[in-house]
């Protein structure tokens, strides 16, 4: 008998390691298999970099989240570094909220002698090789004056008569998921057409100078930003000669540069 519980004894124990070395096996399988996933998205992840101008105005979003926002809202004009991550898989979403500043009546400088109608322009440039261009597709969410409220007597001299139209901004407009097939191309402008604005000048963590939009005069006001928020677009932009050629980005907008105010744009790579 004690020979019996012995034999019994040493049967279990066999049978114990065994299954603890079968875990231990399984434990080893998940840990390599954990490893080996963390290390591929580590090597499919992709840090793009890249310069936006955009005049005066813009929010921009890539594959759904926001990455950066201009910390100027109308001059001096900038162009802003931004630096962010793609994952390595599914599409590319860029997505451009650009803002060209205007009154209710679509004019800037209206309290001063010559209230005008400014343009808007937006170019950028990204190291994965996506720049701006016609390719791209647009949406105008404001538009003025219009060309019933000019008609009516709207003028530079009368902008009491001048209307402008607002289109909503679409839920998620800047999401992976949105359908943009209904928006149309962008407009394609020169450097001449769309202009390099008034280039911005950067001390001790403030950009400048800043002009009033309304009276059209320099306030000697500037504004925290960092010395990539506050870069130079000529010199950053199209290789730094001031013409965008082949590969470059290029400056785009709504079909008319000066009364369309607000545009939204989008590129799915």
């Amino acid at each position: 008998m004690a020979a019996g519980r012995l034999n019994y004894a040493v049967i279990v124990m066999s049978l114990a390691q065994g299954i603890m070395a079968n875990l231990r096996g399984s434990a080893s399988n998940v840990n390599v298999t954990s490893n080996s996933t963390l290390l591929l998205e580590k090597a499919q992840t992709e840090t793009i970099t890249g310069h936006i101008y955009c005049d005066n105005y813009f929010e921009f979003y890539f594959n759904g989240e926001l990455i950066a926002k201009d910390p100027i809202t109308f001059t001096p004009h900038n162009a802003v570094k931004v630096t962010f991550q793609y994952s390595g898989t599914g599409p590319k979403v860029y997505a451009i909220l650009c803002q060209d500043f205007a009154t209710p009546s679509g004019y800037e400088y209206t309290a001063s002698r010559k209230p005008q109608l400014g343009d808007g322009a937006l170019i950028a440039e990204f190291s994965d090789g996506t720049v701006t261009s016609s390719d791209w597709k647009s949406y105008v969410v404001t538009h003025g004056p219009t060309d019933a409220s000019i008609a009516a007597g709207c003028g530079r001299r009368n902008l009491e008569a001048c209307k402008i139209q607002t289109n909503a901004i679409p839920a998620n407009w800047y999401s992976t998921s949105f359908d943009d097939s209904s928006w149309v191309a962008a407009t394609q402008y020169s450097e001449d057409e769309a202009g390099w604005g008034k280039p911005p000048r950067y001390s001790n963590g403030r950009c400048g100078t800043v002009t009033n939009p309304y009276t059209k005069e320099k306030t000697g006001e500037t504004i925290a930003t960092t010395a990539e928020e506050c870069l130079r677009p000529r010199d950053v932009m199209c290789g730094g000669d001031e013409y965008c050629e082949g590969s470059e980005g290029r400056f785009i907008w709504g079909t008319d540069l000066e009364r369309d105010n607000q545009m939204l744009f989008r590129y799915t790579v």
